[in-house]
């Protein structure tokens, strides 16, 4: 999965096949600097540990220094650094701080504000949740929710959090030994019994629940993938 991240936005460049974002078709003879400078534009990846995309010396200038190297002015950058840093919850008191000396979710916020400020079409998260509090992961994938249904950001998340995955990812891709074992519906993927099991995947618990509730004679929806969603469903039933 790391590898398939970095081919992205052109980290990598494939030794064999070809990697197609957007417009970009992006393959082993590509050498082309201002092709690839353009697609690290428009796909910005957070890796799962962020604290190693942060080396300035304040929180400002370090989300600052993707729109400076993209050529904006250090006005027009450190506005966008701003903007950013309030999209992701950073105030104004951590803007001088060192960025090594933030909290672990801190510093993930940072990551993806230094992402956003360089404004991508796509943004590509690693493992985006691990190592936060139940409390810090509600919140960072609010987050992310937001910036794809305000903003219209397409969010790549890279997850072992089964989950995370069925609340809230449209798409599913399951990858194993570099194949592409599944593509598709979420929703059709969780709710498939026999396919997880091929898959080796675990059923989330709230399907298992959903599951239990069927096998005793209540109707529930696919669709139905959080418990408030499935407690409207059966209480209409019960009365």
């Amino acid at each position: 999965k790391s590898t398939l991240i970095q081919q992205l936005n052109g980290l990598l460049i494939p030794t064999a096949g070809s990697v197609d974002v957007n417009d970009y078709h992006i393959e082993k003879k590509s050498k082309s600097l201002k092709k690839l400078h353009n697609l690290r534009k428009e796909v910005g990846v957070v890796f799962q540990f962020s604290e190693y995309q942060l080396f300035e010396e304040t929180v400002l200038k370090d989300v600052a220094f993707g729109p400076l190297n993209f050529g904006f002015s250090v006005e027009v950058a450190t506005k966008m650094a701003v903007d950013a840093l309030k999209l992701v919850g950073i105030g104004p008191e951590l803007y001088e701080a060192s960025p090594l000396e933030l909290s672990g979710g801190q510093k993930r916020r940072v990551a993806i504000a230094g992402i956003l400020a360089c404004d991508p079409k796509i943004i590509v998260l690693d493992e985006p949740t691990a190592g936060l509090d139940p409390m810090g992961a509600k919140e960072m994938i609010n987050l992310f929710v937001n910036l794809n249904k305000k903003l219209n950001k397409t969010i790549i998340i890279v997850s072992h959090d089964n989950e995370m995955v069925y609340n809230y990812c449209d798409e599913t891709v399951v990858l194993a030994h570099g194949k592409i074992m599944y593509h598709g519906s979420t929703l059709d993927l969780f709710n498939d019994v026999d396919k997880l099991k091929q898959l080796n995947l675990l059923q989330p618990q709230i399907v298992e629940f959903k599951n239990m509730l069927i096998e005793k004679g209540f109707k529930v929806s696919k669709e139905a993938r959080t418990l408030d969603m499935i407690v409207q469903e059966v209480s209409k039933q019960v009365r």
